[in-house]
């Protein structure tokens, strides 16, 4: 990077504003020490300066490291990986905090992935995510990665964290028990029966002890910086309508490639389930991939609002939104599994379905207008 971060400041805002770490907590990092290391160890000062404990490092797979895991870096060995879960979950119970840094994301088997969501699911600490995404399939030196960077620093740094937890509790108020409508220029027209005493997850930048009392999931321990998630799970049985890509975007998906279909793609959803899905002159292909999932594959299982007002919803050379659409105005479907959530669904396929120019009406109130939040 020809930029240095603030990296003082962000550990600054991890440890002592987030976490609020309190003096004699137990520490947990994930980390590799090859990726941003002067974050590492600026958050390691900031640990030990307020009084916490280091109690353990969890270190990144290196490359060949991974070669001997899976693509996702599990241990190809079933029961040696259940072993390696609980192992990992025993040393948890012995400490207060987890702290993921960045590893390298660049590289899909740097770190074993939905290990720590397991954990998180059965722990009663309480974490913190900052990964800092760079953009997939870019090389190391492509700027993007920089841009990105800059504007996720900013996001931390310049936000009024007071005035995001008012904003979210207003729009919180706006869709909670309320039928939403979706629609797109490119034709998606979806709607949806939000729960009145359902889930709802506000990622406001406070991952303190008082605020991990009140998990019910993993997610609920998994506060992401930069912030902005609101998040809920819809009456599953309620979801209908047409989710349509008519060019190319960006889709995060497990096992089924649809980013390689928004071209021209239509996933139709019936009482709660996804019927069909239409991908054009590649419809073989798709079928093909969507044949090999197992569970509940069909099911549209959370939204996911965007509320922060310094993170943009696009960023030159980048296909996927800055933080994942944690800007204000952005929207995200998620497909299939979402345990993480505490949801009821379990598959082998998971995606997030992102939409930068949605509409949303709540019981016919404007909430988002062509991607711009309407709520202050």
């Amino acid at each position: 990077m020809s930029w240095t971060p603030n990296w003082d400041g962000l550990a600054e805002q991890i440890v002592n504003r987030t976490l609020g770490l309190e003096r004699g907590e137990r520490v947990i990092y994930l980390a590799d020490p090859a990726i941003h290391p002067a974050l590492l160890e600026a958050v390691r000062v900031a640990v030990l300066r307020a009084g916490g404990i280091e109690h353990a490092t969890i270190l990144g797979w290196t490359d060949r490291l991974s070669a001997l895991r899976t693509p996702r870096g599990l241990n190809p060995d079933s029961e040696a990986r259940a072993r390696e879960d609980r192992a990992l979950l025993e040393l948890f119970y012995t400490t207060d905090v987890f702290i993921w840094l960045p590893t390298d994301f660049l590289r899909p088997a740097s770190f074993t992935v939905g290990q720590s969501e397991w954990v998180l699911g059965r722990w009663r600490g309480r974490s913190v995510h900052f990964h800092w995404f760079p953009e997939p399939g870019r090389p190391r030196e492509d700027p993007v990665h920089e841009r990105l960077a800059r504007l996720y620093e900013r996001a931390i740094l310049d936000l009024d964290y007071a005035a995001l937890r008012a904003r979210q509790r207003r729009v919180l108020a706006a869709i909670r028990g309320r039928r939403l409508r979706v629609t797109t220029p490119d034709g998606t027209d979806m709607s949806m029966q939000l729960v009145q005493d359902g889930w709802y997850h506000l990622n406001d930048g406070v991952a303190t002890r008082e605020k991990a009392l009140r998990a019910v999931c993993a997610r609920d321990r998994e506060e992401e910086l930069p912030c902005g998630a609101l998040r809920t799970l819809p009456d599953a049985a309620s979801v209908r309508g047409v989710l349509r890509y008519r060019r190319r975007q960006a889709i995060a998906s497990a096992r089924v490639a649809l980013d390689r279909f928004t071209a021209d793609l239509e996933l139709v959803f019936r009482d709660g389930r996804l019927t069909e899905l239409r991908a054009g002159e590649n419809q073989a292909e798709l079928d093909r991939q969507w044949q090999e999932q197992t569970g509940d594959r069909d099911r549209l299982s959370e939204i996911v609002f965007g509320t922060n007002p310094l993170l943009p919803l696009t960023c030159e050379g980048a296909r996927v939104p800055p933080y994942w659409a944690f800007g204000a105005g952005g929207l995200r479907f998620h497909l299939g599994d979402i345990v993480e959530s505490g949801g009821p669904f379990a598959s082998s396929f998971a995606a997030e379905c992102w939409l930068v120019d949605a509409t949303v009406e709540a019981d016919g109130e404007p909430i988002i207008r062509a991607g711009h939040l309407l709520i202050d």
